[in-house]
């Protein structure tokens, strides 16, 4: 458990460092390889563990094939190499867990938008934020202009603004997402 914890503060660290920068020091993810192998040795034998490891590696080549950052999927590599909880695979439990944020994140971007000026359809009010452009101008790395189809290409300072009123995703770092799913399956181990 000592491992799976280590590994889940390295996640917690980079998805900390997403937020704040939008860049992850890659010493963050070297220091989580050592938890992950760790577990990896102690694992190699199980078969439903072996299984996990693979679904887990695919959905991060998967992730990034499909223009994901690359720490998302590295992220998601490592958390692939906990072990298996109720029979499921491990980033299948993360990545649930972490979805149990996205109701949230949804109501709030709905409320903020209520009163904005952005013409948005009933999906872009849940999915998008109205913001003006002042407050991009101060926080560019929060927001997502346009379409990308690749964030790891995706420069704010590059995006194209125009009007008093941006109508951009909200850029909070999937990461953060698994981090949290990642809390929620080791709480389930322990408890399980």
């Amino acid at each position: 458990m000592i491992a799976e914890a280590a590994l889940g503060v390295f996640i917690t660290l980079a998805a900390l460092q997403d937020v704040k920068t939008r860049e992850i020091d890659p010493r963050i993810f070297l220091a989580a390889a050592a938890p992950a192998a760790a577990l990896i040795y102690l694992n190699w034998g199980n078969p439903l563990y072996l299984f996990s490891l693979a679904v887990g590696a695919s959905l991060a080549l998967l992730m990034r094939a499909l223009g994901s950052g690359y720490a998302d999927s590295i992220a998601l590599a490592l958390i692939s190499a906990a072990p298996p909880i109720f029979f499921l695979p491990t980033p299948f439990v993360v990545v649930m867990a972490g979805s149990a944020l996205l109701p949230a994140t949804m109501l709030w971007l709905f409320l903020n938008n209520r009163r904005r000026p952005c013409r948005m359809s009933a999906l872009e009010k849940i999915t998008h934020i109205c913001v003006t452009r002042e407050e991009f101008a101060k926080n560019p790395l929060k927001y997502i202009v346009g379409e990308v189809k690749d964030m790891e290409k995706y420069d704010p300072t590059a995006a194209r603004v125009e009007g008093q009123w941006i109508k951009a995703k909200y850029g909070l770092p999937y990461l953060v997402y698994l981090a949290v799913g990642y809390w929620v399956y080791l709480v389930a181990r322990a408890l399980g």
